[in-house]
């Protein structure tokens, strides 16, 4: 293993979108993000509200079900459980909600503790730790995917801890210091409609080959062979190669899995949109029976970093594997100035043909994402 990369001991997280967090209220204006009347009526410049991203899934068993705007209508059914699912929605001709926000008040699980660190620690510091954490284990909520994508597959258990997974958050959710950085050059690409997926490679003799479960005695060649293991997984699962997988399907026909070698790295994960006539409802109109996986970045196991976003493109290009359309690389200086100029720039006609969905912003040593998604796209497809 390379010498300046992480001890397996101390795996790399696997990352996740924070759908549910506490945030700090700096403007109250009509509706930005929706709430009952009685609850926005009681949010206040500086309170600490509870906010549920766009694609939560709220049980209806949950304690706090009655807050939500829910009704015979427009409950959900996901992974076996009913519930209501959070999702963009217009209100009039010029607000689009981006989530749902509570006060924390009505959330004693999370408020009664913060009180406790206020008077162990003071405001400032209990505040500030607050607002880093995710709540969304802590009130059983999830987030929800198209039902073909969300079915639990023969699997080896959860991905391989040292994968790193990429988590975009909106545009609205970051932080407007983000246009201050004049000189950070950014990969922007098309965002893609479908399910984050990794093909991965390991060699046998390398530490991380170590936390990853045995193959069972009957795993076909495609997932191993004399000198590596092969990988393929969704957020959820490391799936086993089986006939009726389509995750693996797909790997196979997109070439990943011939060619990962070609990438030049020992422990290498080749990561992509999972996409097709099955995921996500098909907003990209694929034709029955199509799917495809397509590359958006390569993370080196061994020193933890991503390749450069340049560099993935080329390697593509060279192997003859499917990389998501880049739009420009470039700084935010002269491109947009705040985020309506982002969303303006986020309209238009995907190159997959139909209307687009948005871009994805990669800075170019991988610490920094986050998309925009275009207001056309989500009135479209209700999403």
């Amino acid at each position: 293993m390379a010498d300046n990369a992480p001890s397996p001991a101390q795996p790399v997280l696997p990352v996740k979108r924070n759908l549910v967090s506490v945030r700090k209220v700096w403007k109250v204006e009509k509706l930005p993000v929706t709430s009952g009347a009685r609850e926005f009526n009681a949010i206040h410049v500086d309170d600490l509200v509870l906010y549920f991203e766009i694609d939560s899934f709220i049980p209806t068993a949950s304690r706090f079900w009655e807050l939500f705007p829910s009704n015979s209508k427009n409950v959900d059914r996901f992974r076996g459980k009913e519930g209501f699912r959070v999702k963009s929605k217009w209100h009039g001709k010029h607000y689009l909600s981006q989530g749902l926000v509570y006060p924390l008040v009505f959330f004693p699980e999370i408020n009664v503790p913060y009180k406790a660190r206020v008077r162990a620690i003071g405001c400032e510091e209990a505040t500030e730790e607050l607002l880093s954490k995710s709540f969304a284990r802590l009130l059983e909520v999830e987030k929800w995917e198209y039902t073909e994508t969300a079915e639990s597959l023969p699997n080896l258990g959860p991905p391989p801890g040292f994968i790193y997974w990429p988590g975009w958050i909106r545009i609205q959710n970051r932080d407007k210091s983000v246009f201050s950085n004049e000189t950070k050059i950014w990969q922007i690409t098309e965002k893609l409609d479908g399910v984050t997926m990794i093909v991965y490679k390991l060699a046998k003799d390398t530490p991380w080959a170590t936390y990853i479960p045995d193959l069972p005695a009957d795993c076909p060649t495609s997932m191993q062979d004399e000198h590596y293991r092969y990988g393929v997984c969704n957020r959820q699962e490391d799936m086993i190669d089986r006939d009726d997988n389509l995750y693996w399907q797909t790997a196979k026909q997109s070439g990943v899995l011939d060619k990962i070698h070609g990438f030049g790295l020992r422990n290498v994960a080749v990561q992509g949109e999972f996409v097709g006539a099955t995921v996500e409802g098909n907003t990209m109109h694929y034709p029955d029976g199509l799917h495809e996986f397509v590359v958006f970045g390569v993370w080196n196991i061994d020193t933890a970093t991503y390749l450069e976003p340049r560099r993935v493109v080329e390697l593509c290009d060279k192997l003859g594997i499917k990389h998501v359309p880049v739009v420009a690389y470039t700084s935010l200086k002269g491109y947009a100035r705040n985020v309506q100029d982002l969303l303006k720039k986020a309209e238009g006609r995907s190159r997959f043909g139909g209307v687009r969905e948005g871009f994805v912003f990669n800075s170019f040593d991988g610490a920094e994402q986050f998309k925009v998604i275009s207001n056309s796209w989500l009135s479209l497809t209700g999403k």
